[in-house]
């Protein structure tokens, strides 16, 4: 005989149906009847945990999620309590179970769906662990953590309770916190760990792999790490806007560099003082941070070549790049080259065009191949001039400085030409400040310019 009743629970963003259903064998038809409460110990005894449905998790790795243990007594209540904690987690939209029992014990069947959405989880300065060694250890209490995190549910909590933890067996002080990051009104891109109230402070950055020529360069952009305060998102950053293009100035185009690998030389204690900070002192650890080089290859400028140029000439665009054949490609200053032209661009009211290279690679004869590709878009004209924060007199004297009329096309380079001729004629005795908004409207191609103007308030 089967007993079936249907649960629901509510989690955040997550509907969560549990299907409770007792499977008798032939011939308990009577006992069947009883709850799994009421059934002699032998029969509660959890044997098996079978599970299906997830694509992302291991059958193992959702059986140790659920908190039961094989070989223990379990009844109804405790399949329920297991059902919810995986959908606290939100790593699945939909949660069901069946079980039976037999005189060997019972075993438990889950069904369940996948959530969608994961995003990576970063540990922002856990300076005092690997990775390894934090995966290793999340894993431990968290199963289901594989390096990835839903953005809804418990389980983010769960990775934070442990890194918390793992501060406090290793007499480290600060506490953990967490953020869901992403772009300004964007979806969420990840979830990132870092530790509050230590201030760790980077000594010394080396560099392996890298020809001895290079590594005074090296050392002297890394110079540049602000406030020399360890995170792994100023270090990346540090990366992209410093280290690459030592390399991409030089022709090194396919340079690489590994994950920072911090070594702490230095531990919090309490005969070391605490370091001052704006929000008050907190403890201090030092680190020395290696990073491992790749250079690869160096590449010389077999070709420049254009597409989609209609308004300026291939010949008055060239000249305006510096790019030599047979010269290391510097596609560092090609790139600032191409900013120069697309101002040249949005001073014709072209603001939308983009300039795309593509690189095509020689390995065999150290060569590259750029083409630029250029979408010029369409022509954006003046729209409406507003002033803000002035009196009637300054906003007809400014507003008839302005050069540009309703319909004109919009030059782009304009406005940082007018506004310190427009500063001029503000009375000298205020300390005058201006916040520009420029606002393109696509659908009917205009320009509207909004200049808020305020007086900075005495020391």
């Amino acid at each position: 005989m089967v007993i079936q009743s249907m649960i629901k629970a509510t989690c955040p963003l997550l509907f969560l149906a549990i299907l409770l259903a007792s499977a008798a064998s032939v011939g308990q038809a009577a006992s069947a009847q009883k709850p799994l409460a009421q059934m002699p110990a032998s029969e509660r005894k959890l044997i098996a945990i079978k599970v299906i449905g997830s694509k992302r998790y291991s059958e193992q790795a959702i059986a140790a999620a659920t908190g039961l243990q094989i070989g223990a007594a379990v009844d109804d209540d405790d399949f329920k309590r297991a059902a919810r904690r995986l959908g606290d987690m939100g790593v699945f939209t939909e949660i069901g179970y069946t079980f039976s029992y037999s005189s060997a014990g019972t075993k438990l069947e889950l069904k369940v769906t996948d959530t969608a959405k994961f995003v990576p989880a970063h540990f922002q300065d856990f300076v005092w662990f690997s990775d390894a060694e934090l995966r290793q250890r999340i894993q431990q209490h968290a199963p289901l953590f594989d390096g990835e995190l839903p953005i809804f549910g418990r389980l983010a909590d769960e990775v934070s309770d442990v890194l918390q933890a793992l501060l406090v067996e290793n007499s480290i002080p600060g506490h953990v916190e967490f953020v869901r990051a992403g772009k300004t009104d964007g979806p969420v891109e990840s979830i990132n760990y870092r530790v509050n109230d230590v201030l760790i402070q980077v000594r010394n950055i080396e560099f392996t792999g890298a020809a001895p020529d290079d590594v005074p360069a090296l050392k002297e952009a890394g110079e540049r790490l602000p406030d020399h305060e360890y995170s792994r998102t100023r270090l990346n950053q540090l990366v992209q806007k410093q280290l690459i293009p030592i390399y991409y100035e030089r022709g090194y185009l396919k340079a690489q560099f590994g994950e920072p690998q911090p070594k702490v030389v230095k531990l919090p204690s309490a005969e070391t003082p605490a370091a001052e900070t704006e929000n008050g002192p907190r403890n201090q650890t030092v680190v020395d941070v290696t990073f491992a080089v790749t250079p690869g290859p160096q590449y010389r400028l077999k070709s420049l070549e254009w597409s989609g140029n209609h308004v300026f000439a291939t010949e008055m665009l060239q000249k305006m790049v510096r790019a030599e054949a047979g010269k290391p490609a510097n596609t560092i200053r090609l790139g600032d080259n191409l900013k120069d032209i697309q101002k040249l661009y949005g001073s014709r009211g072209f603001l939308t065009c983009t300039i795309k290279p593509e690189a095509s690679f020689d390995d065999a004869t150290g060569t590259v191949a750029i083409r630029l590709d250029v979408t010029e878009g369409s022509v954006f004209h003046m729209g409406e001039l507003e002033f803000r924060g002035l009196d009637n007199s300054l906003t007809a004297k400014l507003r008839n400085a302005w050069k540009l009329r309703p319909g004109d096309v919009y030059d782009s380079t304009y406005l940082s030409e007018y506004l310190p001729a427009a500063h001029k004629l503000l009375p000298a005795t205020l300390d005058w400040e201006v916040a520009s908004h420029v606002t393109a409207n696509v659908r009917d191609k205009t320009v509207d310019i909004d200049l808020i103007y305020s007086v900075k308030a005495p020391k």
